[in-house]
C-alpha cells in the first residue's frame, strides 16, 4: 500500500468516532504547495492588507469579491491573478471585525461581521448589499438590510457565513480540538435580536476560517489552517448532529482565511495574499 493510501485509510478510522480527531489532523501537515494545491496568484494591492473572505461573482466572469479583516468597510474585485478590478465604500455599516463574505441566488452580497477573538461580544452582525458592477463609476454601496445575532448559551468567534434560501449559516472557529458549530438564522420576517439556532457539529479539530457550497448545492467545503474538508451536503444541515467528511486536501498553511468553488476546484484566500488553487478529490 502507497504511503498516501496507508494515511487515507488511518484518517478514515479516525473519523469513524469522535476521539482521537487531533491524530487525523497530525495525520495530514505538510509545509508545501502538493499535487492538489497549486498557488496561483498573489494579490498586488498594498490596501488589500489582510484578505480575509473571498466570494466568486456568478453575473461577471473572473470577478472575485474580497476584503479586509478587521473594521475596515471597502470591498475590492479582483481577479483570480490578484489584480484588482474595483473597490467600493460599504455605507451603513460600522464594523468591527469582517471576517467573511457570500452571495445568495439573487445576486446579494452578505457581510458577516462576526469575529469575536476573545468572545466577548455579545451581539454579531450581517450586512446584506447588492453586488456592485464592478466597471461602475459609483464607488460606494449602500446596505438594505442588517441583522442582529446572539449566541443561545455563550458568545462564539466566527470567520465562516453561508446563505442558502431563507437562512443564513454561521460556523465557529472553535479551539482546543473542539468540532466547529453550525448556527442558523432566518433571513426574513424576524425583526431585532435573534437568538442562533445550533444545528450540527462538523467532526474536524482544527479552527474553520470560511466555507462555501458548490454550485451544484452537493459538496461543502470548509478549510482551516491544515487544508480544505469536504463534506456530502444535503442544503439544510438537519439530516444528521454530526457531519464526517468524505475527503480531504491537507495544506499547512497558518493564514489561509476564505474560498469560494471555481469550475476547476476551491479557490482559496490567505491573509498574506496568496492565492491557490485546491484541486477536489473524486472531482
Amino acid at each position: 500500500m502507497s504511503a498516501s493510501r496507508h494515511n487515507r485509510s488511518r484518517f478514515s478510522k479516525v473519523l469513524r468516532g469522535t476521539t482521537g480527531i487531533v491524530t487525523a489532523s497530525l495525520l495530514f501537515t505538510i509545509a508545501a504547495c502538493g499535487a492538489n494545491v497549486e498557488r496561483i496568484g498573489k494579490i498586488a494591492d498594498p490596501e488589500i492588507k489582510e484578505c480575509s473572505g473571498i466570494v466568486a461573482s456568478r453575473q461577471y466572469p473572473d470577478v472575485f469579491w474580497v476584503h479586509n479583516d478587521g473594521k475596515r468597510e471597502h470591498l475590492f474585485a479582483i481577479n483570480r491573478k490578484g489584480v484588482t478590478l474595483a473597490e467600493f465604500k460599504v455605507k451603513g455599516a460600522e464594523f468591527h471585525d469582517w471576517e467573511d463574505i457570500t452571495l445568495d441566488a439573487e445576486n446579494n452580497l452578505y457581510a458577516a461581521d462576526t469575529g469575536n477573538n476573545d468572545s466577548k461580544r455579545a451581539d454579531v452582525w450581517v450586512y446584506r448589499f447588492r453586488e456592485p458592477d464592478p466597471t461602475s463609476k459609483h464607488k460606494s454601496v449602500s446596505i438594505t438590510r442588517q441583522w442582529t445575532l446572539r449566541y443561545p448559551i455563550a458568545p462564539r468567534d466566527c470567520e465562516s457565513i453561508l446563505v442558502l434560501g431563507t437562512n443564513g449559516y454561521l460556523i465557529s472557529k472553535v479551539t482546543g480540538n473542539k468540532m466547529p458549530e453550525v448556527y442558523s438564522f432566518p433571513l426574513e420576517g424576524v425583526e431585532g435580536p435573534i437568538t442562533l439556532k445550533p444545528l450540527a457539529r462538523l467532526v474536524m479539530d482544527s479552527p474553520v476560517t470560511s466555507a462555501s457550497v458548490s454550485p451544484d448545492g452537493k459538496t461543502l467545503a470548509v478549510i482551516s489552517k491544515e487544508g480544505a474538508f469536504f463534506f456530502d451536503f444535503d442544503g439544510t444541515f438537519l439530516s444528521t448532529k454530526l457531519l464526517r467528511p468524505r475527503n480531504r486536501v491537507p495544506f499547512s498553511h497558518q493564514s489561509i482565511e476564505g474560498c469560494t468553488f471555481v469550475p476547476d476546484g476551491l479557490l482559496v484566500s490567505a491573509e498574506n495574499r496568496d492565492l491557490f488553487l485546491f484541486k477536489i478529490p473524486g472531482s
